[in-house]
Parts: structure tokens; sequence; C-alpha cells
């Protein structure tokens, strides 16, 4: 009886601990999906800016340069921004040889 018990709550403990937090991380990025529209500023997962042009069902038109737009599926959205990243960037020493 005593094992049945430690087992349960190792159980729920495990669920706690690894399953639960998981479960509410999805949910947040289901709704940051759903709200996604048109002219939003974006960053998606693999590090990329753009600003939502098309919204479709399962998939976006990000425009990441002036006339340049790509189409992504709607989950590799990571963030919605309220503005891109300073555009100031540290100068390379590359840049400084050449």
């Amino acid at each position: 009886m005593g094992n049945l018990i430690f087992l349960a709550v190792m159980f729920i403990g495990m669920w706690a601990l690894l399953i639960l937090p998981q479960q509410r991380k999805m949910k947040a990025h289901q709704a940051l999906m759903a709200s996604a529209k048109a002219g939003d500023r974006v960053l998606l997962a693999n590090g990329v800016y753009g600003s939502l042009t098309e919204v479709l069902a399962a998939a976006v038109y990000v425009e990441i340069a002036e006339g340049i737009e790509i189409l992504v599926n709607k989950a590799q959205i990571q963030e919605i921004l309220e503005e891109f990243p300073s555009e100031a960037a540290p100068q390379d020493s590359v840049a400084e040889e050449a």
C-alpha cells in the first residue's frame, strides 16, 4: 500500500513539474498565433524579423524587406513585437579591415 501511494505522489509530482508547464506554454503560443493580424511586427523562430502582410488559416505572409515577402507556417511566429530592435548595431571588426 505504501508503494502505491509513493508511486501516485511521484506521478503527480512529475506531472506538475514537466507536463503542466509545457501545456501552459503551448496554450500561450496558440493564443499568440490566433491573435496575429496583418500589420503586426513579428520575430520568427529562425530569428528573422518582419511584418505580417496576410494571415491565412495555417500560414502567414511576412515582409522581411521592402517588396520581399515569404510564406511561413503560423507556428513559426515566436513573438509579436511593438517595434523592431534598433538598427544601430556595433561595428564589425571585419568591416573596419575592408
